[in-house]
């Protein structure tokens, strides 16, 4: 059936929702991801929390159905497509911390499961009447029979249902983004044991989905030898990435650098997870962005540098691996140590300003997202204070011309050094004919408007820049994130460095 279809037709009576994860959002609610094993919801619908041994937690409302990176109208068990049936639900009143780490399930609520829940103490396990409608498949209910009531006390009697749940569970286990049968193939690499040769042929995706099965297997039953496999498996997604002949980020066209989501990057192994994160946040979040394609060979980065070179200078330190499918948390510096070796050539004053051009990346996209919200204004404030002090700690580079001869040509500006010899700083025009000093934070940035055989360069405090600049404003990156640092901007940075200056 089609996802669509829901509206028109009525909805099965029951559900049952396999938690495997969950993380904390902002205020009292909480997302919970797994898999979908029988029925159809919507947004708004209640359910009841129940823990390993069939134990009510807590009733809920699910506000919210996310699919990757889609938010949806409806979730079936029998949703075909990518994803299957692995959705996140989002709780509204429910704290990350209330949900059970093992064994969780959702189910609709009964009467049965309501008055549990209202006379639940904690002093023991409640024997739930399972209603015929409502099968629950997680570890203490996945033998029984519907209807049956269960309590399971003894270890080996838990431990025989484990196993049960688990041949149950891949039995019935819904297609994922690689597949049943796929995903089933690569289970018996973590049951056989991880070898480097086993790992080589497998690509990125199923490298993160075996290492987040392995997470999730550990979360139900202690896994031998965890910590060394799931390092193997971390590095071995790392060395993948290093090798991809291509990999893809999604550019914000208000700042022209890549998206920042939270205090992350989204990196893809896929052009096909890429376009359809580019396609949810367009959708979702009005963004304005472009897909690049970043080849291994010609990366056609500034510098020729690779991605994450330049996701380095750009102060960008936190990766998230293909959004929207089998994810994975990546530090860039696990994927390169030191950067700047990549630049070819011993710089005689290195110049680069990671936390800046991150600030600065952060600002931009907030203030050029043409959105209306309700902490818009706080957030814009509170992102332009942290650019202001990341740029008064900045070290910036400024074309400059010595020349002996008389006469300045349009738009150069004269600093005298000596009787006969004089500084020229070049200006920019804009289409309104402003006259702005260039400013940038790098040689990457420097390089792409000035060759260094034509062009010397100084190195500039801020209130350095502002001498050079006489009365003219100034604009950073211009060929890149175009910062403008107009005279009420330049106003406010000023004050900001007099009532540091006081403090210090």
């Amino acid at each position: 059936m089609g996802l669509f279809s829901f509206g028109r037709k009525k909805l099965e009576d029951g559900f049952e929702f396999v938690i495997d994860g969950a993380y904390a959002l902002k205020g009292n609610s909480a997302v919970a991801t797994g898999k979908l094993t029988r029925g159809r919801l919507i947004p708004g619908t209640e359910a009841v929390c129940l823990n390993a041994l069939g134990e009510p937690v807590f009733k809920c409302r699910i506000t919210g159905i996310e699919q990757g990176t889609k938010l949806l109208r409806a979730a079936s068990y029998d949703m075909k497509g990518t994803y299957g049936a692995h959705y996140g639900f989002k709780l509204d009143g429910v704290k990350k911390e209330q949900i059970p780490e093992e064994g969780a399930v959702l189910v609709s609520v009964t009467e049965e499961l309501a008055e549990a829940v209202k006379e639940l103490t904690g002093a023991g396990p409640v024997a739930l009447d399972i209603p015929a409608g409502v099968p629950v498949r997680q570890p203490a209910l996945a033998a029984a029979p519907a209807g049956s009531t269960v309590v399971v006390q003894d270890t080996d009697a838990r431990n025989a249902l484990l196993s049960a749940a688990k041949a149950q569970e891949r039995a019935f286990r819904p297609a994922g983004p690689l597949g049943a049968g796929r995903e089933e193939e690569l289970e018996t690499l973590l049951e056989e044991g991880l070898t480097d040769a086993a790992l080589v042929p497998l690509t990125i995706q199923e490298t993160i989905f075996l290492l987040c099965r392995l997470q999730q297997m550990h979360r139900q039953e202690n896994v031998s030898g965890y910590e060394s496999k799931g390092q193997l498996l971390y590095d071995t997604v790392l060395e993948k990435l290093k090798a991809a002949p291509a990999l893809y980020i999604l550019l914000d066209e208000g700042s022209s650098l890549p998206l920042i989501i939270g205090d992350t990057v989204d990196v893809y192994s896929a052009k096909e997870l890429a376009s359809q994160a580019l396609h949810f946040y367009e959708e979702q979040y009005h963004r304005h962005l472009l897909l690049q394609e970043i080849k291994k060979e010609r990366t056609g980065l500034p510098g020729h540098l690779s991605l994450f070179a330049w996701l380095y200078f750009l102060g960008m330190e936190k990766l998230l691996i293909d959004n929207g499918s089998y994810q994975l948390f990546v530090n860039r510096a696990d994927l390169l140590k030191d950067p700047e070796e990549e630049m070819g050539r011993s710089l005689e004053v290195p110049v680069i300003n990671p936390s800046f051009r991150y600030s600065m990346a952060e600002y931009l996209e907030e203030i050029r997202w043409h959105v209306s919200y309700s902490e818009r204004e706080e957030n814009v404030a509170s992102r332009k204070e942290h650019l202001k002090k990341e740029l008064l700690s900045a070290k910036l580079l400024v074309p400059v011309k010595f020349d002996k001869t008389e006469g300045l040509n349009r738009g150069q500006n004269t600093i005298d050094a000596g009787k006969e010899n004089g500084l020229f700083f070049p200006r920019v025009e804009n289409n309104d004919h402003t006259l702005f000093l260039p400013v940038f934070t790098d040689w990457l940035e420097f390089q792409k408007a000035y060759k260094r055989e034509e062009w010397g360069c100084m190195v500039f405090s801020f209130l350095d820049c502002l001498r050079a600049a006489g009365r003219d404003p100034m604009v950073i990156n211009p060929l890149t994130e175009n910062l403008i640092l107009d005279r009420d901007f330049i106003k406010e940075m000023i004050e900001m460095y007099k009532t540091s200056s006081k403090n210090a």
